[in-house]
């Protein structure tokens, strides 16, 4: 089972199900079939306070990702079988997906998903390097 929380403040039109899809989609191909992931949905202040804060990179950013487990141990997590382990957390700048999809003529859901897929890449262990 896959379990996904989302935390989207009322002012981001998003397509929950657009971006339930991509999680799911992105975790199967990677063979991961049980597991929660947080997913947050935030203005430019919040992800630049989180960015400088917790990464300590200046200013404002499009996707961070903070991973709970390696991927290795997610089923060696010690948890009820109806209980997934978590993942860890994607948070994605709204206001930066809305200015990349006028950018390079998309749907701003598209490029949610796209920051969101590249978020989850990071939780899984995949990186820029």
């Amino acid at each position: 089972m896959i379990k996904i929380n989302f935390f989207i403040g009322s002012r981001y039109p998003v397509s929950r199900k657009m971006l339930r899809k991509s999680v799911e989609e992105t975790l199967k191909k990677n063979g991961v079939d049980h597991a929660q992931v947080d997913v947050s949905i935030v203005g430019d202040r919040k992800i630049q306070t989180l960015n400088e804060t917790k990464l300590k990179h200046k200013g404002k950013t499009d996707v961070l990702s903070f991973p709970h487990h390696d991927k290795k141990q997610l089923n060696e997590i010690p948890l009820p079988e109806e209980i997934p382990p978590h993942l860890g957390d994607v948070v994605i700048s709204f206001p930066e997906a809305i200015r990349m999809a006028k950018k390079f003529g998309k749907r701003v859901d598209e490029q949610l998903c796209f920051y969101l897929e590249h978020g989850l890449m990071h939780l899984l262990g995949y990186h820029h390097d």
